[in-house]
């Protein structure tokens, strides 16, 4: 009795806090996972008007991952706007949107979500708020003429 509690002792204290993984190497059997979420963009994202907009979302999950993203609650692709580039990389399905102007950044504004999926299901990333500063606007200065005589100070 005493021989085998010295060695379930060991597996009772670990057991909890191990979990089992199934190297990728092993293709004697095919495990599924469901998707989830492993890296994401902050929740509020403060961009100037001529910066680089990058959003993030990436997923583990077997089978492969399927991305999709909402912007305001609407379907958004980015593949179909002009000036947006989505990575071409396994588990990703972040995107960089590029601009040359002012107004450009603020047309891509608003609140953003990404969905992971497999038929497994669906994982949600957290909503992402996109916002754009605009570009700074200075007041024009109105100058009154001064009338003075010659010789009088100024």
């Amino acid at each position: 009795m005493a021989v085998s509690l010295r060695y379930l002792w060991p597996l009772l204290l670990c057991s909890p806090c191990l979990l089992i993984q199934i190297p990728d190497e092993y293709e004697g059997y095919r495990v599924m996972e469901p998707p989830v979420i492993t890296e994401q963009s902050p929740r509020r994202l403060v961009v100037f008007p001529t910066d680089d907009i990058s959003l993030k979302c990436e997923a583990s999950g077997k089978p492969e991952v399927q991305f999709r993203w909402t912007r305001d609650g609407v379907h958004f692709k980015p593949k179909e706007e002009v000036g947006v580039t989505v990575h071409q990389a396994p588990h990703s399905g972040s995107f960089t949107i590029t601009g040359n102007n002012s107004n450009f950044a603020q047309r891509f504004q608003g609140t953003y979500r990404c969905f992971a999926s497999n038929k497994l299901g669906t994982a949600m990333s957290h909503e992402i708020q996109l916002m754009a500063e605009g570009a700074p606007k200075w007041p024009k200065e109105t100058v009154k003429p001064v009338e003075v005589e010659e010789g009088e100070s100024v």
